[in-house]
Parts: structure tokens; C-alpha cells; sequence
């Protein structure tokens, strides 16, 4: 697991560090956040042996105000140091108290920051308690399907979000999810770019989608995610989106639609029946999503923010988890 930095050279200060005790899907957990003056950091884990989690932070310089060494809060960390490494880099290593820092056991990310503070992004780490169970979907392989990207925008909002952004963002937080889940992930896109080749027909996309899922035989459903439009900016909601061409098209959806609806907290349009073409040839379960209205403002507000985009990520990994836990007791 990587960020991606900026060029060479623009310097990241770090000024702050702070913790807090929360609790992450049913877990035990303490946040460990670094707030810094720009953002796109760029980061790297060096190793997580033992109880020791070490991560390579380049381009960065310490605030004469931040300190080397810090006791976060709650009772899974021990301390946190922070250390010069050569010229622009620095190694940040956490120490948690017990030997149980598998990848389950944390969580990296970078988050922005106030745009009006003088922090504007924090690296951000979870350090996780055992969980009590492993989660269904473990061993188990999923296709995402981030929609549009590269020259298609798809839908773009008032303000101008675009559509293959936001599912990008929300596709890469669930792939994150799930591999810290135990699962197996196939993305049809990781970037912002074509999935076929830059400037294909929508047709050619289509199909370039559909081979990414037949060429992976392992994969078990197929999730496509996506934002809706419409010319009546009072159009609102949410909804998910099947083609019954085997028995657990509709379960997949129903499932989807159900925790979206929760986490969201938007309208909820329902299951519905479609003919979209990956729906009808993918060769597995598969299901279409829509996660709100960029035409509508204040869809558009909710859909731009990372936290309710991490909202509708853990939304899909419980229905992710939830298929694959009551199909298997069929």
C-alpha cells in the first residue's frame, strides 16, 4: 500500500500528531493522525514485523514543534516516533502492544485537511484490535468496476464533480476494505483513464469491462459503481441495479440496495431490473449501482466528501460480506 506524491522536490512539513480511541466495524481501534501543509504524501510500509509497524514517508521535513517520540491514546499503541531519513525523508514507526500487526490489524490513508487551516492533509493510521471473527468474504474474489474514467466523464455535477471520480474514490476505499477483509480484488480501472484504450466507443468500454471480469475465472460478482443524472435538478436517491441471468442477481442487488440506503441515509429508489450491457454479459452475479444524483446540489455536496464516501464504501463491503455469508449457506 502506497500514496501517490507529487513531483520530486515540494516538500511536505509535518506539523502535528494527535490520536483518539474509536471503535471501527465492531473492532477496537486508535487513530494516529499527522497533519501536514501539503497534500498528495507520499508513503510506502516498510514492514509491519512482530509489533512494529514502519512506514516511509519521502519528501518531508519535521516541524521544530513536532515531537520525536509520542504516547497516542487508548491501549493498543505504545508509541509513535517520527525520525529524520537522510535529506527529504523520514521513517514513522508505531509500536503497537501486542504482536498481532497482521494486515488486518491496520489501515493507511491520507485525508484532507480544512482547506482554510494551514494543514491541508493528514496521513492517517488505524491500528485495529484482533477481530473476533474473520469476515465472509474472506477467500473470496470480486470484480469492481469504477464506471466511466479516462475520456468518458460520465455525469459531472453543478459545481463540476465528475462522475468517474467519485467512483473511482469510492472503488479504491472497497478495495482497500476488502483486502484488509481477506479478499481477493479484480478493478477494472485503478486510475483515471479508458479501461479499452484512450478515446474508445462506449461499446468497445463496455466489452473491455465485461473481458476484465471473464479474464479472471476465480472472480465471483461483479460490482459496477457509478453516480446518476437527470435534467430536473430535484431528482434524488439512490438505487441498485440487476439482469437475472443466474440465481443470485437480485439477492446481490437487494443486498447493495439495503446497505446503501442505511449508511446513506438518501432516498431510496429500490431494486430495479435492467439491461445494461455488464449486467448481461458477465458470466457472474453482477450488480449496477448508482449512489446519488450529481445533478442534484445537495447530492452532489454529499457524494464530493470523503467521509460519506467512506460511508458508502464500508456500505458495500457489508453487503459485499452479507452475499457472500447467506449464499453460503445455501
Amino acid at each position: 500500500m502506497s500514496g501517490t506524491g507529487e513531483a520530486k522536490g515540494k516538500i511536505h512539513r509535518l506539523m502535528s500528531i494527535e490520536s483518539h480511541a474509536l471503535e471501527i466495524d465492531g473492532r477496537d481501534a486508535v487513530r494516529i493522525q499527522i497533519g501536514m501543509n501539503r497534500r498528495d504524501l507520499s508513503y510506502a510500509i516498510m514492514a509491519n514485523e512482530q509489533s512494529e509497524l514502519r512506514i516511509a514517508l519521502e519528501d518531508v521535513k519535521l516541524d521544530k514543534k513536532l515531537p520525536s517520540e509520542y504516547v497516542p491514546q487508548g491501549t493498543l499503541a505504545d508509541k509513535v516516533t517520527i525520525m529524520p531519513e537522510g535529506k527529504d525523508d523520514a521513517i514513522l514507526t508505531i509500536e503497537a502492544k501486542d504482536s498481532f500487526l497482521h494486515k488486518d490489524a491496520f489501515r493507511i490513508r491520507t485525508m484532507p485537511g480544512d482547506p482554510h487551516d494551514k494543514v491541508k492533509e493528514y496521513l492517517v493510521v488505524d491500528i485495529l484490535a484482533p477481530a473476533a471473527h474473520p469476515s465472509p468474504a474472506q477467500g473470496h474474489s470480486i470484480v469492481i468496476d469504477p464506471g466511466h474514467g479516462g475520456s468518458d466523464s460520465g455525469a459531472v455535477g453543478y459545481s463540476g464533480l465528475r462522475e468517474k471520480d467519485v467512483a473511482l474514490a469510492v472503488s479504491k476505499r472497497l478495495k482497500e476494505l476488502l483486502y484488509e477483509a481477506g479478499a481477493a480484488v479484480i478493478m477494472t480501472r485503478t486510475e483515471d483513464a479508458d479501461v479499452s484504450h484512450a478515446g474508445s466507443s462506449p461499446s468497445r468500454e463496455l466489452g473491455a469491462r465485461v473481458d476484465v471480469s471473464r479474464e479472471h475465472p476465480e472472480a465471483e460478482i461483479f460490482l459496477s459503481v457509478h453516480c446518476n443524472s437527470f435534467t430536473n435538478p430535484d431528482a434524488h436517491g439512490m438505487e441498485t441495479y440487476y439482469y437475472p441471468k443466474t440465481d443470485a442477481d437480485e439477492h446481490l442487488a437487494t443486498l447493495l440496495n439495503e446497505e446503501l440506503a442505511e449508511a446513506g441515509g438518501l432516498y431510496n429508489r429500490g431494486v430495479k431490473y435492467a439491461r445494461f450491457y455488464v449486467l448481461r454479459q458477465t458470466n457472474i452475479p453482477a450488480s449496477l449501482v448508482e449512489l446519488g444524483f450529481l445533478s442534484n446540489p445537495d447530492e452532489e455536496a454529499l457524494l464530493a466528501d470523503t467521509n460519506y464516501q467512506e460511508k458508502l464504501a464500508q456500505a458495500l463491503l457489508r453487503a459485499i460480506e452479507r452475499y457472500f455469508d447467506e449464499e453460503g449457506e445455501k
